[in-house]
């Protein structure tokens, strides 16, 4: 958690997730959650990508690293955001402020401290501010010091602890729900 991150590699790209990134999306997620079967993380990771196509109040963006030498490229990473107003009541679990929260950034092991979590936190908050979203919540493991960390260098102020917020569970344990004002 002390070290520091490098500046993202040359070619990174941001991009909206495509059905073609199904199967990087899916082996990310599979890496992260070992213990789920790979055909309920192909099926959420499916539900993920038909929700960009009907929900406008969710995106999922992809860090593509295109490699100059060739015509080839790799998904490294990605993060999604939503608007908890469009969530159904039985996903809200626990008491939590409406409004656009960024969760889920997920960088590939390999990849990992090459700033690419912050340049998907960059480039979402971009997103956001194009849209006049005037805050963006994010929901943090209490114990996750180096998110913590990086949540405090982009000015997100901590709202509260608790033990869980919308649909996230911390038991045992504590969420702590940050805040970000965008400004233009």
């Amino acid at each position: 958690p002390a070290l520091k991150s490098g500046p993202p590699p040359a070619g990174l790209k941001f991009r909206l997730a495509e059905q073609k990134d199904f199967e990087a999306l899916s082996s990310l997620m599979a890496e992260r959650n070992p213990s789920t079967p790979k055909d309920a993380v192909e099926r959420s990771m499916q539900r993920e990508l038909d929700t960009l196509k009907t929900d406008s109040n969710y995106k999922l963006f992809v860090a593509e690293l295109e490699y100059a030498q060739s015509a080839e490229s790799e998904i490294v990473g990605f993060c999604r955001f939503y608007d908890s107003a469009g969530l159904p009541s039985e996903r809200k679990k626990y008491p939590s402020p409406e409004g656009w929260y960024g969760m889920g950034i997920l960088v590939k092991p390999s990849f990992r401290r090459r700033g690419i979590a912050r340049f998907l936190t960059e480039k979402r908050i971009e997103v956001l501010r194009a849209m006049s979203i005037p805050e963006l919540y994010s929901i943090v493991d209490s114990k996750n010091e180096t998110s913590k960390r990086m949540h405090a260098e982009f000015g997100f102020e901590e709202v509260q602890t608790a033990s869980g917020f919308l649909h996230l569970g911390f038991e045992p344990g504590e969420g702590v729900l940050f805040r970000l004002r965008i400004e233009d």
